[in-house]
């Protein structure tokens, strides 16, 4: 509170027993005989003092918070910690204590947003910048009991280091003929297995070993089920390759969680499906560097047809698709089985 006299003011302020400072408003405790409140006259250079430590105090703070985060989800939560903080100087005051407290709290929460710092994707742009120094992998032989076994279900991923698994890889494509039916560069195919290998994060399982156990499986599908007497060899190209791209730039936590933060990513995508959506788009940013063009070859119309299918099958990899798309197949099966026995000889 403020009073006047001449030309001057002088500030007063109200405290309790204990020397801390009351807010004036309806809600404050009765001042009794026992317990009586003070009334402080506060000098000009105190009250300069403290409100120069209040002011430094909320720049630290301000420069902390700016520093910590960068995540747009959180502008909210740290508005709303700043505003709370300016309550408390407003209406108790600060002290050293408080402070230390106010530095603690700030330091934890900072770590904890650090620790979940996942949504700036491919921020090192050179990932997908493919290279020219191929074959840059130490080029693996595949023994006659590697290529056998890699067309089998029980085929073991865990044994192989990454250049192995790449060389596997390129094997798949050449032994499925997919190189010499649409002319694939060889090279163009190594630089677009290395550039595949650099956008898989070090996840514990989203990663390129996760790519390699899939596409392989995928293989050996393809294989054991005879479907290139069944599809096409454009359709086989697709299924092999949804199944190398599908879990690009996996950032190592699910859909749930994307949606719930609001990450960058459920911002972009609208909460649909949004890491499948952004597998496919770094598999196509991938696409469009002619070094790494697998598609070259294919003109525009086929290009496009590719490209649908392998979005197609990248985005029926969200799980929680997985119930509706069992359905539907489900249903296929029994259609077919009912042509199958309506057709065949009594």
């Amino acid at each position: 509170m403020q009073t006047g006299r001449g030309t001057g003011n002088t500030n007063l302020s109200l405290l309790d027993s204990s020397g801390a400072m009351v807010s004036i408003d309806p809600t404050m405790p009765h001042n009794t005989e026992r317990l009586p409140y003070r009334v402080v006259p506060m000098t000009g250079g105190q009250l300069a003092d403290k409100e120069e430590l209040f002011q430094n105090v909320l720049t630290q703070v301000a420069e902390q918070f700016s520093r910590a985060f960068k995540i747009n989800e959180l502008k909210t939560e740290v508005t709303n910690r700043l505003a709370m903080l300016e309550k408390r100087v407003e209406l108790e005051g600060m002290k050293v204590v408080e402070i230390d407290k106010c530095r603690k709290d700030i330091k934890k929460l900072r770590e904890e947003m650090a620790s979940r710092n996942n949504s700036n994707f491919l921020e090192d742009t050179k990932k997908l910048t493919p290279r020219r120094d191929v074959p840059s992998y130490p080029k693996y032989m595949l023994s006659e009991q590697t290529i056998d076994a890699l067309k089998k279900p029980a085929f073991d991923v865990w044994l192989w280091e990454a250049n192995e698994m790449l060389s596997c890889l390129e094997h798949m494509y050449h032994d499925l003929g997919l190189v010499k039916e649409f002319n694939i560069n060889p090279i163009t195919l190594k630089r677009w297995l290395l550039c595949i290998h650099d956008n898989y994060k070090n996840n514990p399982f989203h990663n390129f070993r996760h790519c390699f156990c899939v596409t392989q499986m995928m293989y050996s599908m393809i294989c054991l089920c005879s479907l290139q007497e069944k599809f096409t060899q454009v359709e086989i190209l697709i299924l092999m390759t949804a199944a190398v791209c599908h879990d690009l730039d996996h950032p190592g936590f699910n859909n749930t969680y994307q949606v719930n933060a609001k990450t960058e990513l459920a911002v972009r995508y609208n909460d649909i499906s949004p890491l499948e959506n952004h597998h496919c788009a770094v598999a196509f940013q991938i696409f469009s560097q002619p070094d790494c063009n697998i598609f070259s070859n294919f003109d525009p119309e086929a290009f496009k047809l590719i490209r649908q299918g392998t979005i197609t099958l990248i985005l029926a990899t969200d799980m929680a698709r997985h119930g509706e798309i069992l359905d539907s197949f489900k249903q296929k099966v029994d259609k077919l089985t009912t042509q199958m026995k309506s057709t065949s000889p009594v």
